[in-house]
């Protein structure tokens, strides 16, 4: 008797089974790559996305040079809208959970909140928050159709430009959409974005676009990114450029090189009722990687060539602070430090934020330490 019930649990088991309710197969989705949006009008956004070929290696095939991808365009008034168009022109559903990177445009990014626009992202299940976001300059879709120089693909190119170019130069940061939500719902809206320019049919990241209270107002070179990054600890490696004494004559200075190993900064403000005054101390570690014109042959210049740089950078921090203060923008992350450290304070000035962080005496102090001059010794190699 016992044997009959087990063969009706068993076949009870078997007719509740069911498969997967909502699979959907491999030749029925189109792998996503990367997106551009285009605000064309007031009510209306071009979407562009780069999608994966199935079978195509990037390579020479009749004679012709094989994309490994395919681009398509769709318009509405609606990004979800325009998603889901996708599949008009392509035959299959948009799978998003490989996307790379979303590109901008700086007119877009200007007049319409970031958070806003990119709201159906933040909504998907199948959108990662370690996607890239990108500012473009002009035209965000027309830099889908680059040729990638190394990558397959002009978006897989983009998102490594942002990581091994913030761990190796130090000039661009790389944000994702995770990061992005969290530096604009925090207490000063503020924060950088990587800002790409087509430069002889090519792409480059030269600096960065300056978001204030979630939109673009404007944008940084390639240093003055460099400073900020600096300044919120988030500076990896890179090379400090060093200009050689004057020598009298009229000739344009030569410039040194130092390779930075550690950076570390403190900020720290001081709470004075009438102004802020904000003490910022920086500490830079590097080698010498190239010189033109100093000689480290005795301790004495080793100290002077330290103390050069120590100048040299106080003098480029303070100004790209200068720039932020001038936008009333706060890049450093100051005000949320107030906020999660000094919260009455915060309650008391947060309504005149930007007002003081513009008006605030910052007091900044660079300490440098040379450790190497790598494989040579301390002159320049041309020199006897």
């Amino acid at each position: 008797m016992k044997w009959l019930q087990q063969i009706l649990v068993l076949w009870l088991a078997t007719m509740i089974l069911t498969g997967c309710w909502n699979r959907s197969e491999l030749p029925q989705k189109g792998f996503i790559l990367g997106a551009a949006i285009d605000q064309i009008k007031p009510d209306k956004i071009k979407l562009a996305v780069q999608i994966y070929k199935p079978g195509q290696k990037a390579g020479v095939q009749g004679g012709k040079q094989a994309e490994p991808y395919v681009n398509i365009e769709t318009k509405s008034e609606s990004v979800f809208d325009a998603v889901r168009d996708i599949t008009l022109h392509l035959g299959r559903k948009a799978q998003w959970s490989h996307i790379r990177v979303i590109i901008i445009d700086d007119e877009t990014a200007g007049k319409t909140p970031l958070l806003s626009l990119l709201d159906e992202f933040y909504r998907d299940h199948e959108t990662r928050m370690s996607t890239k976001v990108v500012i473009s300059q002009g035209n965000a879709s027309k830099y889908l159709e680059i040729k990638p120089l190394i990558e397959q693909t002009v978006t897989h190119q983009m998102n490594r430009m942002q990581e091994i170019g913030l761990r190796e130069s130090g000039k661009v940061p790389a944000v994702n959409l995770l990061q992005l939500a969290q530096a604009l719902k925090s207490q000063v809206p503020d924060t950088v974005l990587p800002y790409a320019i087509e430069r002889k049919g090519g792409v480059i990241l030269p600096g960065a676009a300056m978001i204030k209270d979630g939109k673009m107002i404007g944008t940084l070179t390639g240093s003055q990114t460099e400073n900020i990054l600096m300044l919120t600890n988030q500076f990896k490696h890179g090379a400090l450029r060093l200009p050689c004494e004057p020598s009298g004559n009229n000739t344009k200075p030569k410039v040194e090189a130092v390779e930075t190993h550690t950076i570390r900064t403190k900020i720290t403000p001081v709470l004075n009722p009438d102004k802020l005054k904000v003490n910022v101390k920086v500490l830079i570690i590097g080698n010498i990687s190239e010189l033109k014109c100093s000689r480290l042959d005795k301790p004495e210049d080793e100290i002077h060539f330290q103390q050069r740089l120590k100048e040299e950078m106080e003098k480029k921090l303070m100004e790209t602070i200068r720039v932020t203060q001038e936008q009333q923008i706060d890049l450093i992350g100051l005000g949320n430090s107030l906020y999660r450290n000094h919260t009455k304070v915060w309650k008391e000035w947060k309504k005149t934020w930007r007002e003081r962080y513009a008006e605030a005496d910052f007091e900044i102090e660079v300490t440098a330490d040379i450790t190497h001059t790598l494989t040579t010794v301390g002159k320049p190699v041309s020199a006897k």
